[in-house]
């Protein structure tokens, strides 16, 4: 079942329009995104400031979004290693 049947179904089972519906899944998950994008993730954080954000979130039906600091960290070197790689392409193009 693909999003859009899925709306159809719960408005139908609810007697909700689909619009509502839709309105409130969306807002859901733009709920999530925000409060992630509000993370200091860009920071370099010890274990113990880590530990004190808000990092999981369980959604019904899906299952849990979480991130743990040894993949916090994984993240963060993946990034430096990718950013080396970009300027040493663009020193090589100059």
């Amino acid at each position: 079942m693909n999003y859009p049947e899925a709306v159809k179904k719960i408005s139908e089972e609810l007697t909700i329009p689909e619009d509502v519906v839709d309105k409130a899944y969306k807002s859901f998950y733009t709920f999530i995104r925000e409060k992630i994008k509000a993370l200091p993730l860009k920071e370099d954080l010890t274990e113990e400031e880590f530990a004190s954000l808000k990092t999981n979130f369980n959604i019904p039906a899906i299952g849990k979004l979480n991130c743990t600091y040894d993949r916090y960290l994984g993240m963060k070197e993946r990034f430096k290693y990718f950013n080396k790689i970009k300027e040493a392409y663009e020193h090589k193009e100059d």
